[in-house]
C-alpha cells in the first residue's frame, strides 16, 4: 500500500512539473506563420499613435502604405520573428507576406508597458520571388534572401529608415 501511495505521488508531482513546465506564458509564438496576428500574440498591439491594431486594421494599413510606395500587393500571412541585438537585448519583428509569397514585410515591435507592445513604422520589404527572397532580421538590421538563379528573377530590398526626433 506504502508503494502505491510513493508511486501516485511520483506520478502527480511528474505531472505538475510537465505542465508546468509546458505552460506558454510568453508574449508570441515565434517562428509560426498564420493568418491573423491575434493567433501568434498574447499581448495587445498599438500603433505609433497609441491605438488598438487588429490583423485587419493592420493588413488595411500596410497594404494602403504599399500601394503608395509603387507595390499593389494582398498581405496574407504573419510570423513574429525573434532576434536579439548588441547588447543581446531580445527583440521582436512582425512580418507579413503577400498571397502569392512574391513580397514580405514588417516592423520592429517594441515593449511599452502591461502587455502591450507598438508596431513601429513599416520598415523592410523584399519584392521578388516566391521561393525566395525572404526577408530576415538579424538584430535590429533586415536582408533579403537572394531568388534562386533557375527563376531569372532578382530580390529588391526596399527599407525605411525612420529617424524620430524630440519635440
Amino acid at each position: 500500500m506504502i508503494k502505491k501511495i510513493k508511486f501516485l505521488l511520483t506520478i502527480f508531482i511528474v505531472s505538475i512539473a510537465f505542465v508546468s513546465c509546458n505552460k506558454d506564458d510568453s508574449d508570441f509564438v515565434v517562428g509560426q506563420e498564420s493568418l491573423t496576428i491575434e493567433d501568434i500574440s498574447n499581448v495587445k498591439l498599438v500603433n505609433t499613435d497609441g491605438d488598438l491594431i487588429s490583423t485587419s486594421s493592420l493588413k488595411t494599413n500596410w497594404e494602403k502604405q504599399m500601394k503608395d510606395e509603387g507595390f499593389l500587393v494582398e498581405l496574407n500571412t504573419f510570423e513574429i520573428i525573434e532576434t536579439y541585438d548588441d547588447q543581446n537585448n531580445k527583440l521582436y519583428f512582425l512580418k507579413t507576406t503577400s498571397k502569392d509569397g512574391t513580397i514580405e514585410t514588417g516592423a520592429f515591435l517594441s515593449a511599452q508597458h502591461d502587455n502591450v507592445y507598438k508596431v513601429g513604422q513599416k520598415q523592410c520589404t523584399c519584392e521578388g520571388c516566391p521561393n525566395g527572397c525572404h526577408l530576415e532580421v538579424n538584430g535590429s538590421d533586415c536582408t533579403c534572401s537572394g531568388c534562386p538563379d533557375d527563376t531569372g528573377k532578382k530580390c529588391t530590398k526596399t527599407e525605411s529608415i525612420i529617424i524620430e526626433t524630440e519635440p
